[in-house]
């Protein structure tokens, strides 16, 4: 059965996040990005089946999952893998954003399969470069902070 994603921007909720991914030994980025993908993956059936505010509401949780990821990529650190990965976070919230205010699901479909390569990118990594924090690798350096969540919600 399909879940719906809450708005996942507050920091209690992004705490208890991390703490249910640490607890089940996973990577917090990880879950937040298989977050993104679901509710990405319901948006486009919702969109479909012409359940637009399902489908609204979907890519939202989306859209906000994608700020928390960018949030949380070290770009001051002045690697350029990490400058790349946050502008792909933001590229993808804003393709999908215009599939919501289109109503169309091929920008989806895209983003979907940019974020299905970044899962597969990370684990790719040898699990020493995931597990490190604070080094230079874009990925790896992603580490997990409840920052708040800037997206404004889509009409």
């Amino acid at each position: 059965m399909s879940v719906a994603f809450p708005n996942p921007s507050t920091p209690r909720q992004l705490r208890q996040a991390a703490a249910d991914a640490a607890k089940a030994g996973a990577d917090v980025m990880v879950a937040v990005l298989d977050g993104a993908i679901a509710a990405l993956e319901l948006g486009r059936e919702s969109l479909e089946d012409g359940q637009w505010q399902q489908a609204g509401r979907q890519i939202l949780a989306t859209c906000q999952l994608l700020q928390a990821l960018r949030d949380n990529v070290d770009v001051l650190g002045g690697d350029p893998l990490a400058a790349n990965l946050a502008e792909l976070y933001d590229y993808a919230a804003h393709k999908a954003s215009q599939a919501a205010n289109e109503g169309r699901r091929a920008p989806l479909d895209e983003v979907w399969h940019l974020l299905m390569e970044v899962r597969a990118a990370w684990f790719a990594l040898p699990a020493a470069a995931r597990a490190k924090t604070g080094k230079s690798t874009a990925a790896a350096a992603q580490t997990w902070s409840p920052g708040p969540c800037s997206m404004v919600p889509i009409q």
